[in-house]
C-alpha cells in the first residue's frame, strides 16, 4: 500500500510542469461555399460552384525536407450542401506520365500517388477521420488520434472519383454527413488539413504544415469555417449478410456444410453517439491466424481480425484491459475432450464459443466526453460424443458467458483527456465473475511538447467457494515529445493478485519497474541522409513480492535512411548483471539465473520503389558463461511485377543452440518441488507467400500460404535448485517433439456497392504436435510429413448488402445512383 500511495503521489507532481508553457501552432483557415446545385462526383469539377470556392493552396512538405514549400502545386477547393461536404482537388504534376499508379485494395496505399483530407469535427486535436483516394481511385480511410495512431479498421460510405488530366490528375470526393459525428451547433469549426504524396520523389506534403518535430499531426491542422445551418442527419443503416460454407476434415472424414444469415447494424441515437449491434455474426471468411507454439510461460498474443471487434473500438484500448479475443475464445473444455476422447468418438467439437450477439455503443457529447458501452454474449458451448457403449452424450465445454466494458473520456485542452472505465465478464452457471476498473490520463501543453501519462487499475475475482481477490496496477511517464531531442522517465508497479486476463491481456504481474528513455532525431536531410533516429535506454526490473532483483536492462537502437531511400537501423542490449527468472520455472518461490548477456540485431530495407528488391533481418543473443547462443534471421523480397501483381515470399529462420528451459515439476519424497529444466537445441523455421492480384479498385483476388515448424532436441536434463542453478540429474524421458502448422487462405473479394461485398474464401488448415525419439532433420522430409496429417479444408461465400436509411428518404435520384455503382461495379469486374 505504500508503494500505490508513493506511485499516487508521483502521478500528482508530474502534472505540475504541464501548465508551464503555453504557445499555439499557427493555423491556416478556409472557409466553405454553401451550393445548391447538384455535386456529380466525376473527377471533372465541371460544375459552376467550383469556381466561386476559395482555394487552399501552398502546402509545405513534411517528408523529406520538412519546412520547405511543395515541389509542385496543390488547389483544393471545399462546398457543402445539406447532405455532404465535397473536395475537389486539382493535383498539378508536369509530367502525369510519371505519376506512380500501383492498384491495391482498400485501405492499402502502395506505391501510388495519393490525395486526402483529415477532420476534426470537434477541433479539439483528440478524434480525427482521413478520407484519401489514389490517383487510380482506391479509397483509403482511417480514424487517428492525437498521437498519431491510425485505425485502417474503420470504414466509412463515401464517394470519390479520379482523373488525370494533362497538367496533372484531379480528385473529387463526396462525404456524406452520416460518415461524420460532429456537435449540433449552428455554425460548425472543424479542424482540417489536406494531404498530398508524390510517390516518385517520396514526398508528402500538407495544406497546414505538420512539424515532423512536434508529436501529433492533427493538433496541427488547420480551421474550416463557413459551414452553417446544417443538421446530423438520422444515421441509420443496416447490413443484412447469407453466407455458406462446406467442410471436410481428413482425421474424421466427415464433411459438415451449413449457412449463415445475419446482420449488422448501425444507429445514431444523437448526432454524436452510434450504437452497432451485430447478429448471429460469421466471422468464418477472417483470415487466418499466424499460430506458433510458446516453450515460454507467457500466452501467445493473437491480434483481433474480425471485422465488429475491430472497427471503431478506440475507445476501449482505454487502460489496456480490453482484448476482444477473449470472447467467442476457444472452448475451456475443448482440449479436454480432445485427450479424454479417440477421434472416431468425437461426433462434434467445437473449438470456439458460439457468439451470440454483440454491441457497441460510442460517441462524444458537445463538451467532449466520450462515452462507450460494450456488450456481448456467448451461448453454451456443447461436445457431443460417444462414450465406450455406443451411446451419444453432451458435455459442457464452456457456459454462457457476459462480458461487458464502459469508458468515460474526457477532453480537455489539446491533446490533454482523462478516462474512467470499467470491465465485467460474468458467468452465472459458474458463479463467477471478474472485473478491472480503472483511470487513464493524458496531459500535455499547448506547444504539444512535453506530457504526462499514466493510469490506475484495480482487478477483482469472485468466486462461490473463495473470498475476492482484488490486484493493482500503475504506471506514470513524464516526457518531452516534441523536438529533436526527446527524453521520458517512467514507473510501473504491478502487484502479485492483478489479474485482467478475463476480458484483457497481461503477459505477467507481480513486477516493479522503472526507467529512462533518451532520443535524438534529426528530420531534414544532411549530407547524404534524409532523417536519422537514435535512442538510448536503461530500464530496472523487480520481482514484486517478495521485493527480487529481475534484471537491469541496458540499450541503444537507430536507424537512418538516405537520399536514394535506402534505410538501416540496429538494436543492441546489455544485461550487466545477468537476468532472474522468476517465471520460467512455473514454481512460486523458484527462479532460474541466466549469466550477462548481450543481443544485437541489424535490419536493411531498400527503395520501395524499385520493382523488386529484398528486406534482410539478422540478430543474435549470447551467455557467453554458460555456452547460450541464439541466432536469427528473416529474407523478404517484395516483385511488384505490374501496376496490379504483387508477391511477397519471406523466411524467417530462429535458431537457438544450448537454450534452457523448464520440461516439467512434480513433488519429491520430501513433499518439496521437483522442478527439471532441459538444455535443448531449438530450431523454428517460418515460410510464407503472399500474392495479389487486384482487377479493379473494387475487385481483387489475394493468396497466402504460411508453414511454421518448430523442433525441440533435449540434450540433458537437470535438477533446478532454490539458489537458481542447475544440477544434472538421470532424467532420461523423450522430450522431443515436433510442431508443424500450415495454412492457405485464398479471397476472391468484389466491393459491387458502397459498402456491399461479395466475398469467396478458400482456407486450408494442417496443425500437428508430435512427439518423437529421433527428430526429423530434413526440412522438405518434414514438409512431406506435415501434409500426412489430418487436413482440414472450407470453402465459404459470404453476400453482404448495405443499406442506408438516407438512400430510401432521398428518392428516385439517389437509388438510381445505388443502381449506377452497382452497374459499374459489374462493368469493371467484366472487364
Amino acid at each position: 500500500m505504500q508503494t500505490m500511495t508513493r506511485v499516487l503521489f508521483l502521478i500528482f507532481i508530474s502534472t505540475l510542469p504541464i501548465f508551464l508553457i503555453a504557445q499555439s501552432h499557427q493555423r491556416k483557415n478556409l472557409e466553405a461555399l454553401r451550393t445548391d446545385i447538384d455535386i456529380e462526383i466525376d473527377g471533372k469539377l465541371s460544375e459552376d460552384a467550383w469556381q466561386f470556392a476559395e482555394t487552399a493552396k501552398d502546402f509545405m512538405q513534411r517528408e523529406p525536407r520538412n519546412g520547405r514549400p511543395a515541389t509542385f502545386d496543390t488547389h483544393v477547393k471545399l462546398l457543402y450542401d445539406d447532405q455532404a461536404i465535397y473536395i475537389g482537388a486539382h493535383i498539378y504534376d508536369p509530367k502525369p506520365d510519371s505519376l506512380w499508379q500501383e492498384l491495391k485494395s482498400r485501405d492499402i496505399f502502395g506505391m501510388a500517388d495519393y490525395f486526402g483530407i483529415v477532420i476534426d469535427p470537434y477541433n479539439d486535436g483528440l478524434n480525427g477521420l482521413a478520407f484519401f483516394v489514389s490517383v487510380r481511385n482506391v479509397q483509403i480511410d482511417y480514424k487517428t488520434d492525437g498521437q498519431d495512431q491510425d485505425d485502417y479498421d474503420w470504414d466509412a460510405v463515401w464517394i470519390s472519383d479520379t482523373k488525370i488530366v494533362a497538367d496533372g490528375w484531379i480528385a473529387e470526393i463526396k462525404i456524406p454527413y452520416s460518415a461524420l459525428r460532429f456537435p449540433k451547433t449552428e455554425i460548425q469549426e472543424w479542424g482540417i488539413n489536406f494531404q498530398r504524396n508524390i510517390q516518385r520523389f517520396r514526398e508528402v506534403t500538407s495544406w497546414n504544415f505538420i512539424d515532423a518535430t512536434i508529436s501529433g499531426s492533427l493538433q496541427q491542422s488547420g480551421q474550416l469555417v463557413g459551414i452553417e445551418q446544417i443538421t446530423p442527419p438520422l444515421r441509420l443503416s443496416g447490413s443484412p449478410y447469407f453466407s455458406a460454407f462446406t467442410e471436410h476434415n481428413s482425421e474424421t472424414g466427415n464433411w459438415k456444410n451449413g449457412y449463415n444469415v445475419g446482420m449488422d447494424i448501425k444507429a445514431g441515437l444523437s448526432e454524436s453517439f452510434t450504437l452497432d449491434v451485430t447478429l448471429i455474426p460469421d466471422f468464418g471468411q477472417v483470415e487466418s491466424d499466424d499460430k506458433i507454439y510458446s516453450l515460454s510461460p507467457y500466452e501467445v498474443f493473437y491480434e483481433e481480425k474480425r471485422p465488429f471487434f475491430t472497427e471503431g473500438t478506440e475507445l476501449f484500448n482505454k487502460g489496456g484491459i480490453f482484448y476482444s479475443r477473449r470472447i467467442g475464445s476457444t472452448a475451456d473444455g475443448y482440449y479436454q475432450i480432445r485427450n479424454q476422447y479417440d477421434p472416431d468418438q468425437i461426433i462434434d467439437n467445437p473449438e470456439n464459443e458460439q457468439l451470440i450477439n454483440a454491441f457497441k455503443l460510442s460517441g462524444k457529447t458537445s463538451k467532449g466526453l466520450g462515452i462507450g458501452v460494450f456488450n456481448a454474449m456467448t451461448a453454451n458451448t456443447w461436445a457431443k460424443v460417444k462414450d465406450s457403449t455406443g451411446n451419444e452424450q453432451r458435455i459442457l465445454t464452456s457456459p454462457f458467458t457476459n462480458y461487458n466494458m464502459f469508458v468515460f473520456d474526457q477532453a480537455l485542452w489539446k491533446n490533454s483527456s482523462i478516462s474512467f472505465y470499467n470491465t465485467n465478464v460474468y458467468k452465472p452457471d459458474d458463479r463467477f465473475a471478474a472485473n478491472v476498473s480503472g483511470t487513464e490520463f493524458r496531459l500535455r501543453d499547448k506547444s504539444n511538447r512535453y506530457e504526462t501519462s499514466g493510469n490506475i487499475n484495480i482487478s477483482q475475482h469472485y468466486t462461490s467457494d473463495n473470498s475476492p481477490k482484488t490486484g493493482e496496477y500503475a504506471q506514470v511517464r513524464i516526457e518531452k515529445v516534441s523536438g529533436n531531442f526527446l527524453a521520458e522517465t517512467w514507473f510501473k508497479y504491478v502487484s502479485d493478485d492483478y489479474d485482467p486476463n478475463d476480458m484483457g491481456f497481461l503477459s505477467r504481474n507481480n513486477e516493479i519497474a522503472q526507467g529512462i528513455n533518451l532520443k535524438y532525431n534529426i528530420y531534414e536531410p544532411f549530407g547524404k541522409f534524409l532523417n536519422l533516429r537514435s535512442r538510448l535506454y536503461i530500464n530496472q526490473y523487480y520481482l514484486n513480492v517478495p521485493r527480487k532483483f529481475n534484471q537491469l536492462l541496458i540499450g541503444m537502437d537507430g536507424n537512418v535512411t538516405t537520399v536514394k531511400q535506402f534505410s538501416t537501423g540496429f538494436d543492441f542490449s546489455f544485461r550487466p548483471l545477468g537476468f532472474h527468472d522468476y517465471f520460467e520455472p512455473r514454481v512460486p518461490g523458484y527462479y532460474y539465473i541466466t549469466n550477462p548477456n548481450y543481443s544485437f540485431g541489424l535490419w536493411t530495407s531498400p527503395d520501395y520503389r524499385k520493382t523488386f528488391l529484398v528486406d534482410l533481418r539478422f540478430g543474435l543473443w549470447n551467455v557467453p558463461k554458460q555456452d547460450l547462443f541464439n541466432w536469427w534471421g528473416s529474407i523478404k523480397p517484395r516483385w511488384r511485377a505490374n501496376n496490379n501483381f504483387l508477391v511477397i515470399p519471406e523466411l524467417f529462420i530462429d535458431y537457438s543452440l544450448n537454450n534452457i528451459g523448464y520440461v516439467k515439476d512434480s513433488t519429491n519424497n520430501t513433499g518439496a518441488p521437483a522442478i527439471i529444466f532441459g538444455r535443448r537445441d531449438i530450431i523454428e523455421l517460418t515460410s510464407s507467400l503472399e500474392a495479389s492480384y487486384v482487377f479493379s479498385p473494387a475487385t481483387s483476388l489475394s493468396f497466402r500460404a504460411r508453414h511454421y515448424w518448430l523442433r525441440v532436441n533435449y540434450l540433458s536434463f537437470y535438477d533446478l535448485q532454490k539458489d537458481g542453478n542447475l544440477l544434472p540429474n538421470s532424467y532420461h524421458n523423450n522430450e522431443n517433439f515436433v510442431v508443424n502448422a500450415f495454412n492457405i487462405d485464398m479471397v476472391f473479394k468484389w466491393d459491387f456497392a458502397p459498402g456491399s461485398e461479395l466475398l469467396l474464401v478458400w482456407k486450408n488448415a494442417i496443425f500437428s504436435n508430435d512427439q518423437q525419439e529421433k527428430l526429423e532433420e530434413h526440412y522438405w522430409r518434414n514438409l512431406k510429413n506435415t501434409f500426412d496429417a489430418p487436413i482440414s479444408n472450407s470453402i465459404s461465400i459470404k453476400l453482404l448488402y448495405y443499406l442506408d436509411w438516407q438512400y430510401f428518404k432521398s428518392g428516385s435520384k439517389k437509388k438510381s445512383e445505388g443502381f449506377g455503382a452497382l452497374g459499374q461495379s459489374i462493368r469493371n469486374l467484366v472487364t
